[in-house]
């Protein structure tokens, strides 16, 4: 019974995957499906399949000329206590650019309270006062 909610766990968070792009070459359209995709699961889930499709969609971002993304961590200050959310955060800022949706703070922020939701190594009640609007993000102590 373990063993199978496990799988079914694990389904549930990684299956649904995109399909592999051909030869390697990725495409807006398959960028946005990736994301789509990634941004329902953990920052650690689908263990390499999560890190290729990170690893692609950043890359593409990075070389794009129709998505700029400009992350300043003065705006995002939960970045100086979890790095790991960098991937995620820009992730949702090419999807809100690839969808030609105007950027909204509040909805990225939504998001990345999901994604910490969804991480074996993310504690969420450490991470959730990180993620509010800038002008509260640092918790009070």
């Amino acid at each position: 019974m373990l063993l199978s909610s496990g799988v079914f766990f694990w389904c549930w968070f990684c299956g649904g995957s995109p399909e592999w792009p051909v030869d390697g070459n990725v495409d807006a359209h398959w960028v946005e499906e990736a994301i789509e995709w990634r941004l329902k699961t953990g920052v650690d889930c689908c263990g390499e399949t999560g890190k290729a499709v990170d690893a692609l969609t950043l890359e593409w971002i990075a070389n794009s000329e129709d998505v700029v993304i400009r992350v300043q961590t003065e705006k995002w200050p939960f970045l100086r206590y979890y790095e790991e959310l960098k991937t995620p955060l820009i992730q949702g800022m090419a999807l809100a650019q690839l969808r030609a949706e105007t950027f909204d703070e509040e909805a990225l922020l939504s998001m990345l309270r999901k994604v910490v939701r969804r991480s074996d190594e993310l504690k969420f009640r450490r991470v959730k006062p990180y993620l509010r609007p800038t002008q509260t993000s640092s918790p009070m102590r």
